[in-house]
């Protein structure tokens, strides 16, 4: 793919989120599961389109998000069904983000980037100084899907 394809690719995507974001809170994406592969690729668009560097995917963290992605049907937080803390999951995990999406509009990748971009605390994580990311979705007998998005240097 060229430069100039990659450019307007990302453009689009990043003009997609903030189209969501900012223009039209109640529009919503059509999704029958959460794709986190895909997940990954806008989270990275974002950050390139802001002079961030992209974050490369992490087994150790993939694991840990997996952990935490299967815990969340019964707790939903960011302290584990134990008590312990959210970053216990695994080592070098520094930063969470979750999603719950109940139906097939908010398994959309653009809803819960939307959603994550419009919560301060969401945004922060994302935007950060982090160079890794670890991702997994977990859906429960009901079709709720549970995301576990976990962060680290």
């Amino acid at each position: 793919m060229s430069t100039t394809r990659i450019r307007l690719l990302k453009f689009y995507l990043i003009g997609c989120i903030v189209f969501m974001v900012f223009i039209t809170k109640g529009i919503t994406v059509q999704a029958k599961t959460v794709n986190t592969g895909e997940v990954v690729e806008y989270i990275n668009a974002l950050r390139v389109e802001l002079g961030l560097p992209a974050l490369t995917v992490s087994d150790s963290l993939n694991q840990a998000a997996a952990i935490r992605a299967t815990e969340l049907p019964a707790r939903f937080d960011h302290t584990r069904p134990d008590g312990s803390a959210w970053y216990t999951a695994g080592t070098g995990v520094y930063g969470e983000n979750l999603a719950r999406a109940d139906t097939d509009e908010k398994k959309g990748t653009l809803n819960i980037m939307a959603a994550w971009y419009r919560s301060p605390s969401h945004r922060t994580v994302l935007l950060t100084g982090f160079t890794r990311i670890g991702i997994s979705c977990y859906e429960d007998e009901n079709g709720v899907a549970y995301l576990a998005c976990e962060f680290g240097y």
